[in-house]
């Protein structure tokens, strides 16, 4: 259980990057040159509560047995060479950490402390505007770093033109009651979006739990049949996956993320392992790091202290959606198509 001290915390500048454009294969979105601007502001946290660690009820977790398979494929970076690797069973959730439930999060984690508010002022090619943030603070894992994105109006490519207004952020903070709110009752089963990895890593550590690593990830995604795509058999089309087709770096100005579970589930009967959105791992990205063989992790930062993030996404092309395609993405990344799962061990 967690107990925390009242602290007021000043917030300074914080890089936000917001580009949404699709590039070849696997490769991470390009930066584009983000201006923030701080808006600087004195935050006094909440009075410091005894935490609570149970999982929202609705966070289904589905067993995933022990075993051997074959890990990697064919990538156009080759960086997924093929490996035999051994893991110990675990759990996974069914389904992608959906908006209500990461708002449940942030109700506790506020009351207890480890977050606050602050509005940032950020330029993008689609012009200037002030969101808030919901920074870390306290013992929280990560304190200082932003978490979450509230409130987005969408999104912007790298060429200037508007997403669609279904991609913004669903989760806004009410200040005159300090609660966090849903902005529209129909999305509290899309999947949380505008997320950190340091968001999605501290909702691992409030709850106890973890991201899964890239190797349970993979593992989970097949099936236990080695599927090509994390589909219920294997093939992708529009009906079995939510991602944008089979050519890279084409926009569609109509996509967006939607209910979790819309389409078939996996034969490990999970659903959206391809697709919706890309979820974030817990290795650090390395593209020779897989020859370890037993419960493989990268915890080695290496040069970049980038992340691995898998699945692809509602405006990424099919070959990210292979079960063994790799990207990878900065920790304080994370715009209208970065979400999560969890695992149990």
């Amino acid at each position: 259980m967690k107990t925390f001290s009242p602290i007021t915390i000043t917030i300074c500048a914080l890089l936000i990057f917001v580009s949404c454009k699709k590039e070849e294969e696997v490769e991470p979105e390009a930066a584009t040159t983000v201006t923030t601007v701080a808006t600087p502001t004195t935050v006094t946290t909440p009075e410091a509560t005894t935490g609570d660690s149970e999982l929202p009820t609705s966070i289904i977790l589905k067993d995933i047995p022990a075993g051997t398979f074959t890990m990697g494929g064919s990538t156009q970076a080759s960086d997924a060479p093929t490996v035999e690797v051994t893991l110990k069973a675990f759990k996974i959730s069914v389904k992608e950490i959906t908006n209500q439930e990461y708002i449940d999060f942030l109700n506790k984690a506020y009351a207890d402390g480890w977050i606050t508010v602050s509005a940032q002022s950020a330029t993008d090619p689609c012009g200037t505007s002030t969101e808030n943030m919901v920074i870390g603070a306290g013992d929280a894992p990560n304190s200082g770093q932003v978490f979450l994105q509230l409130g987005e109006t969408g999104g912007c490519t790298s060429d200037g033109s508007a997403e669609h207004i279904d991609n913004k952020s669903w989760i806004s903070f009410n200040s005159s009651n300090s609660i966090f709110e849903l902005l529209d009752s129909e999305k509290s089963d899309w999947p949380v979006n505008w997320v950190k990895w340091y968001g999605a890593f501290a909702f691992t550590e409030y709850y106890a739990v973890k991201l899964p690593t890239e190797a349970q990830w993979e593992y989970a995604a097949r099936g236990g049949k080695q599927l090509e795509y994390p589909t219920d058999d294997g093939t992708i089309s529009d009906t079995k996956a939510n991602y944008n087709g089979d050519t890279p770096g084409v926009h569609d100005a109509d996509g967006h993320s939607i209910k979790v579970g819309s389409y078939a589930a996996n034969p490990y009967g999970l659903y959206d392992m391809g697709g919706n959105v890309w979820e974030w791992c817990l290795d650090y990205y390395d593209a020779s790091f897989y020859s370890v063989s037993s419960d493989p992790l990268n915890t080695a930062s290496g040069t970049d202290s980038k992340r691995v993030r898998r699945g692809g996404s509602w405006n990424y092309h099919s070959a990210t959606l292979l079960t063994y395609a790799r990207a990878s993405d900065f920790e304080n990344r994370g715009n209208n198509h970065f979400g999560f799962r969890i695992v149990q061990e």
